[in-house]
């Protein structure tokens, strides 16, 4: 009897202390790491610190053991970090941060969330320097090694376009200076040397105008995904304290993402437009050989193409940079989508979402979602850039893999 009633209150003190307690789970230890590459010394430095703020967040709530480093170049005005840093934070799955219970869950801040953080020395040097970006990008995997990586690209950027100071051209980054960028090609090796194991599962960019076929097939090598947006993105970022989970999971439902950013974009008209998209990189090659069959098949109609009743993705200085690959090509054969492209692009684009329509355009670019395919190319024989097309046609690999050259000769 005693025994009993020893069990008997037992169970009632357990019930009584239960709002007290966590709910109980099995943390899970998860295979990825994911790794952040954030070129702040510029007019965004705000912002993609409060990025970082909602990385932590996610992390903070997770269920589950995961593990986030980001590297940080500040501008010199930051209040919370004065030099390049970067910032490691393990989560148990149990609230610890570091091995740290975190407190005050529903007070996060920035400088709070640096408390937690535990702080390595970053390399000196522009952070878009080749050599500079590689020996970081090692740096974070001896400090994490890990099965595989996701990394996060987070700056300016104007996708393939060239540095340039004529028209602002930036490529990707921006490290005080506009002319402070790496172009693509440069960006793609860079990622090929800095993860020789081939376990550099997806690259998302956080940053303009990254979402083109020529930025796609330049990683063909370095990555499986490509994360991206085609045209230019909102300063405010992306809503990683409602995504970020998704991204250590070992098949990212990289739909539920486009969904997820797409929503939280309409929710404020500040910010109220976007296209985004998920890319296999490793379909590229064969999306480039059937690109290259309907191009040469309709030379003559593509030398003498009105490019400007496509659906194109930029604005200003940038207009024509970009169109809609599948538009492009159905308005070339005719007003029909070639079945060949077809069925290329639904090997190489994983997920696509955008808000269209007037109500969500962006300095008058308005999006069609029924002429929307994910992906945009440029047309260097018609849209005929000197500027552009100097640096297209001698440094793009996309150029020669879909026979541009021998269209326009």
């Amino acid at each position: 009897m005693k025994k009993l009633l020893l069990c008997l209150f037992s169970i009632l003190l357990l019930v009584s202390c239960s709002n007290e307690l966590p709910d109980y789970h099995l943390s899970v230890k998860k295979n990825r790491t994911m790794l952040a590459y954030l070129v702040a010394n510029n007019n965004l430095d705000g912002d993609i610190m409060k990025n970082v703020l909602w990385m932590y967040e996610n992390l903070v709530a997770s269920p589950d053991s995961c593990t986030l480093l980001v590297y940080y170049k500040p501008t010199s005005s930051n209040d919370n970090i004065d030099v390049p840093q970067i910032l490691e934070f393990r989560t148990d799955g149990y609230g610890n941060i570091n091995g740290i219970p975190v407190i005050d869950w529903g007070d996060i801040t920035i400088s709070k969330m640096l408390q937690y953080a535990k702080i390595h020395q970053a390399r000196e040097g522009l952070a878009t320097d080749p050599y500079v970006m590689e020996d970081i990008l090692k740096t974070m995997q001896s400090i994490a090694p890990s099965k595989s990586y996701g990394l996060i690209f987070g700056s300016h950027a104007t996708g393939w376009l060239p540095v340039s100071t004529t028209y602002s051209g930036r490529s990707f980054g921006q490290d005080g200076s506009s002319k402070n960028a790496i172009n693509i090609p440069e960006l793609a090796q860079t990622l090929e040397r800095s993860f020789p194991d081939d376990n550099l599962d997806f690259v998302m960019f956080d940053a303009c105008m990254m979402g083109t076929a020529e930025v796609a097939y330049e990683l063909r090598n370095a990555t499986r995904y490509c994360f991206a947006s085609v045209m230019e993105t909102p300063r405010i970022g992306m809503p990683y304290d409602r995504i970020f989970d998704l991204l250590y999971e070992d098949e990212v439902n990289w739909q539920s993402v486009c969904d997820i950013i797409v929503s939280f974009n309409a929710e404020d008209a500040e910010r109220a437009w976007g296209t985004y998209a998920a890319f296999d990189c490793t379909k590229m090659e064969e999306l480039a050989e059937v690109v290259k069959a309907e191009l040469t098949r309709n030379k003559e109609t593509v030398k003498n193409f009105d490019y400007t009743k496509v659906q194109q993705y930029g604005v200003f200085s940038y207009k024509y940079f970009s169109f809609d690959l599948v538009d492009y090509l159905t308005k070339v054969n005719g007003g029909t989508t070639p079945d060949a492209i077809r069925d290329a692009m639904s090997q190489v684009v994983v997920a696509k979402n955008c808000l269209s329509g007037a109500r969500y355009n962006f300095n008058g670019l308005v999006i069609d979602d029924s002429r929307f395919c994910g992906m945009g190319m440029y047309d260097p024989c018609n849209v005929n850039n000197g500027t552009w097309n100097t640096y297209y046609t001698s440094s793009i690999a996309w150029y020669k893999a879909v026979g541009w050259e021998e269209v326009m000769n």
